[in-house]
């Protein structure tokens, strides 16, 4: 059981933020704290700054991110923040004293074999022990 839960929540579908949530909340110790964490990484609009895109993005993450808690019956901390995944995640780990992060994993593109992921930074930088939730890799068709 751990005391302190980072659930990194990115984008992807409602059923795998409940799995990765239920994980989390199972992993919980009594009386723990839960902090869900999503990042906008930023990318600007043509339309609006940069700062009110980043302000409706944020404020439309937060309000799913409360509604799917509340439907689970968690009681967790919400924190939306624009940024670099990776090491915002890792930032807030450490302001929160975190014992544990839980992320998923996605497929791999090709940006993540630039750049590298950032499932794969945590791993390296974290200072607190990381569970990964690896993604369903589709069913390979058996030949005849």
């Amino acid at each position: 059981m751990y005391d302190r839960i980072i659930c990194a929540i990115g984008l992807g579908s409602r059923e795998r933020a409940e799995h990765l949530l239920r994980t989390s909340q199972a992993l919980l110790a009594p009386h723990g704290e839960l902090t869900v964490v999503h990042v906008v990484e930023r990318f600007p609009s043509g339309h609006e700054s940069p700062d009110a895109w980043a302000v409706s993005v944020i404020g439309e993450a937060e309000e799913k991110l409360n509604t799917l808690c509340r439907r689970l019956g968690m009681t967790t901390t919400i924190d939306v923040r624009t940024g670099n995944a990776s090491k915002t995640l890792l930032l807030i780990a450490k302001e929160r004293k975190a014992d544990l992060i839980v992320l998923a994993t996605h497929a791999s593109d090709i940006l993540d074999r630039l750049f590298g992921s950032t499932v794969e930074y945590v791993i390296q930088h974290a200072e607190c022990s990381v569970l990964i939730d690896r993604a369903e890799r589709p069913a390979s068709k058996s030949k005849k």
